[in-house]
């Protein structure tokens, strides 16, 4: 159906913003890595900006440099020796500058998931980290450091302008030096595919006449696209999280599973190979908030993959006594790459979850996806009624949902989706009236007209007054323009 309606007056939403370059002197390298360390919530731009000056720094002189660390860090290594596995992010680099990890532990073979942890997507993403720090704490210790790393990105969402990629790797050909497979790898998923500077890039990359040339030219074309990810409805195994034994049954959910990748397969590190197989999402998590903008700048344009891992996780919100991972919805909807289905699926998920706490950042996200132009309404209505229907969102959670979306002025988007949602709530199922209250609301806020659905129509012409009955006819004289005629055009 098509209604009239005018314009959502959105909060704005802040544009990504352009990383500062590395600081170049000494002391600036140091504080800032330091302050990083310190930090509970770590940024994508300290955690890339720390690294890639500690590359630089190294690179102009090593030994200045460790002996400022030692001075600054001397309390954090209490041992003289801490294999790597023991540390993470910056602290694997700085802790290899002042020779504190042994040099085997920090190759390839030893970069593993910890065992149970197989079923969580961050804990995957955190591989792909490890894999790179280990990579440049390893290159640190050799007699032939790098000048510099190519996986830093341009954004502060975590993605790399492929143009800037290519003129790295103009200067690497200009040194003399081959690039670590881990970085090159972390910088080739980090590419932006969806602007205008692509196709020059490529031809660009192609001109290299390097390896890595040849390699970035083709991930720009067909090798790079996000795997597709299909639409499942499943039932779920209680034995997968223990949060079903707390509900007595589980309900079927929606599910997405993504797509083989088979150049991340065939050309990366093994660390990476992970994100190239298919993968049905992930239940458990043993990850808490902090880092997790680090983790997801692993694949900074590919959103729709990483909602679609956490859509399991997301649903737990909705289903159990579980918060979930509703919160990392909203810098989802920040970073790039198509807003397919897997991401509004996971936002209506988050939409129903049980608590507020679980359902405000579902709500952010709608209002980060709609300001920036890049939601699809009635898709997102589409999800929320299937999963209303399969009993994953219940009527009065979205309501006040979509009341919180609405008090942000998004009335006209949330009428939009709530249309779709009225079909399978309608007649008689309970909780619908609260959900038709707000979808009046909205249609009355945003001057929409058109038909009267179906449903709504039928329910308004009942006799009685109940809220249910009062609701719909509210919502039909609305959509008629203030007649009482239900289903009258627009």
């Amino acid at each position: 159906m098509i209604w009239t309606a005018t314009q959502d007056t959105l909060p704005p939403v802040p544009p990504a913003r352009r990383l500062d370059p590395a600081p170049e002197g000494l002391a600036e390298v140091v504080e800032l890595t330091v302050a990083h360390l310190d930090s509970h919530a770590h940024t994508v731009e300290e955690f890339e900006r720390s690294l890639d000056g500690l590359v630089r720094q190294a690179h102009r002189d090593r030994h200045p440099l460790a002996r400022a660390l030692a001075t600054a860090l001397e309390h954090r290594y209490a041992e003289d020796e801490i294999e790597a596995h023991r540390l993470a992010g910056v602290d694997v680099v700085a802790a290899s500058l002042l020779w504190r990890v042994p040099g085997y532990s920090l190759k390839p073979a030893y970069v593993r998931r910890p065992r149970g942890h197989e079923e969580c997507a961050q804990g995957g993403l955190e591989l792909v980290i490890a894999a790179r720090v280990r990579e440049i704490g390893y290159t640190l210790m050799s007699k032939e450091p790098l000048p510099f790393l190519l996986a830093t990105p341009t954004w502060d969402t975590g993605a790399l302008d492929a143009a800037e990629l290519v003129e790295r790797l103009v200067e690497y050909r200009r040194w003399g030096v081959r690039p670590g497979p881990a970085d090159f790898g972390q910088a080739l998923l980090r590419v932006r595919r969806d602007d205008s500077a692509t196709g020059a890039a490529a031809k660009a990359a192609a001109r290299l006449g390097t390896a890595e040339g040849v390699r970035l030219a083709a991930w720009l074309g067909p090798d790079g696209e996000p795997g597709t990810a299909l639409r499942r409805v499943v039932e779920p195994d209680p034995r997968t999280h223990r949060a079903w034994e707390r509900i007595g049954s589980a309900v079927p959910q929606v599910t997405f599973l993504t797509g083989e990748r088979p150049a991340v397969q065939r050309e990366f590190p093994e660390a990476f190979h992970w994100l190239g197989r298919p993968h049905a999402g992930f239940t458990q998590c043993y990850h808490w908030h902090d880092g997790h903008p680090v983790r997801a700048a692993v694949l900074p344009e590919d959103r729709n993959a990483q909602a679609a891992w956490l859509l399991p996780h997301v649903t737990l919100a909705a289903t159990a006594g579980d918060h979930g991972g509703a919160w990392m919805l909203p810098h989802l909807a920040r970073l790039g790459g198509p807003a397919a289905p897997a991401l509004h699926a996971a936002v209506a998920a988050g939409l129903g979850g049980r608590y507020v706490e679980s359902r405000r950042p579902a709500v952010e996200a709608l209002l980060v996806l709609a300001a920036r132009g890049e939601l699809d309404a009635p898709l997102l209505g589409r999800e929320l009624a299937a999963m209303t229907a399969l009993g994953t969102v219940k009527p009065n959670r979205l309501a006040d949902a979509a009341r919180s979306a609405a008090a942000a002025g998004a009335h006209a988007t949330l009428w939009t989706v709530l249309a779709e949602v009225l079909a399978a709530l309608l007649p008689s199922v309970r909780g619908a009236g609260e959900v038709l209250a707000v979808a009046a609301a909205c249609a009355e806020r945003c001057g929409a007209v058109g038909p009267v659905p179906d449903g709504v129509a039928a329910v308004a012409a009942r006799r009685g007054s109940s809220r249910l009955v009062a609701e719909a006819r509210r919502l039909s004289v609305a959509l008629t323009g203030g007649s009482d005629q239900a289903g009258a055009p627009c």
